[in-house]
């Protein structure tokens, strides 16, 4: 897929900024007696102030102080910054630069507000409000990373589909909230943190800083979007209506309205399936799992840029299997809460298997009421009744 949008994380990732974030908390947490320890600090460092406090002193202590220490913060990070300074990392500038050339569009995505962002850009001599063309920052969010609040808000300051996007960040918060926004992120570790916890959180590869990213962009953009086609709304919700059609058509053949397209990095279509449970008596004979099986020879064993489109949420066993085959990007409808894979299916460490990037909650409606139409018809399997019934009640409203 063709990327069309890079969203930057700030601290650790484009100036030399983190350390001076923890010693400010300490000195925040100091002043109001809390006695914590830098390498405890570091566990936590690239999360807000909302997530951070109750991680380290728990949500009693965050009701009874959290607001002055997230007050407290950001004047012991201006004393600091300003004696010791904010180096911005090489090729931090030009990177920005380079992209824009490209005409991929930029957006920076801070868990800082506006006037300490504005505070580091005066003392790291970055202009970074020059450099990208969107900025959002912790007063456009309610809940900082990991949760994907802030990767979402990034996606629609630039007015595209997270499967059109790439993160670059230093922590595995930032990963975390790329996974659950559907976003892939390409990890640094100049923010201090090894590659090996960026992996293992979910970015997809690692550089060192972003002098090294810019020296091999070109694999870094094909590693964050191997496939041509541009995944606009308008090509993901065909796909999704096409993963539709076939649901209504496995419905037809007395099975569970559940869809799913695969489809090469080129939009092209190379199979399709439905829900096949009742006619093979197989429980693994998900609609998933029914379209591998019909893509056999139909495709490169080696191809990396497979969009895997689903009417329902996948299952950890569907999401295991997209994981084998190598699929970039999955697109879903309708969230399944109770049977979901994405949720708890952590990010593959073994070679030559990845995270596929993740893209929920397209023409959910349409899922919807797929399945709501399938329950009022007599004599289905009541096993699945109940799994239908228990599906719609947990995603109302």
């Amino acid at each position: 897929m063709a990327l069309d949008g890079f969203i930057f994380d700030f601290d650790g990732t484009l100036i030399d900024s983190n350390e001076t974030h923890m010693q400010a908390w300490q000195r925040a947490f100091a002043r109001h007696g809390y006695v914590v320890a830098l390498d405890r600090i570091r566990l936590e460092v690239g999360k807000g102030g909302d997530t951070l406090v109750p991680s380290i002193l728990g949500h009693d202590f965050d009701a009874k102080d959290g607001k002055k220490l997230r007050d407290a913060q950001p004047e012991e990070f201006r004393k600091l910054a300003e004696s010791n300074g904010l180096p911005v990392f090489p090729g931090a500038q030009a990177l920005l630069q380079e992209l824009r050339k490209r005409k991929i569009r930029t957006v920076l995505a801070t868990s800082s507000g506006k006037k300490q962002l504005a505070l580091s850009e005066t003392i790291s001599g970055l202009a970074i409000s020059k450099l990208v063309d969107e900025i959002t920052n912790a007063d456009d969010i309610e809940t900082s990373k990991p949760a994907p609040d802030l990767v979402t808000a990034a996606v629609k300051k630039l007015g595209m589909t997270p499967a059109q996007c790439a993160m670059l960040g230093d922590t595995p918060w930032d990963a975390q909230a790329c996974k659950h926004g559907g976003v892939v992120c390409l990890g640094l570790t100049c923010g201090g943190r090894p590659a090996a916890d960026l992996l293992k959180a979910g970015a997809r590869a690692v550089w060192r800083d972003p002098a090294d990213v810019l020296a091999h962009l070109d694999d870094a953009l094909r590693i964050a979007s191997p496939g041509s086609a541009r995944l606009k709304q308008k090509a993901l919700e065909g796909l999704m209506r096409e993963a539709l059609a076939v649901a209504r058509d496995g419905m037809a053949h007395g099975e569970v309205p559940i869809g799913a397209v695969l489809a090469r990095g080129d939009g092209t279509t190379v199979a399709r399936g439905y829900n096949e449970l009742n006619r093979l008596g197989d429980k693994t004979a998900h609609a998933e799992m029914v379209t591998f099986a019909h893509a056999r020879g139909k495709m490169p064993a080696d191809a990396d840029d497979l969009i895997l489109v689903s009417t329902l949420e996948p299952c950890v066993m569907c999401l295991g299997a997209s994981m084998e085959a190598r699929v970039d990007t999955i697109v879903y409808g309708l969230r399944a809460p109770a049977d979901s894979g994405t949720g708890r299916v952590s990010p593959p460490e073994s070679p030559g298997t990845g995270m596929p990037r993740i893209v929920g909650d397209l023409l959910a409606p349409a899922s919807r009421s797929l399945f709501q139409e399938w329950l009022a018809k007599p004599a289905n399997n009541p096993d699945q009744v109940r799994f239908v019934q228990q599906l719609l009640a947990l995603t109302q409203g």
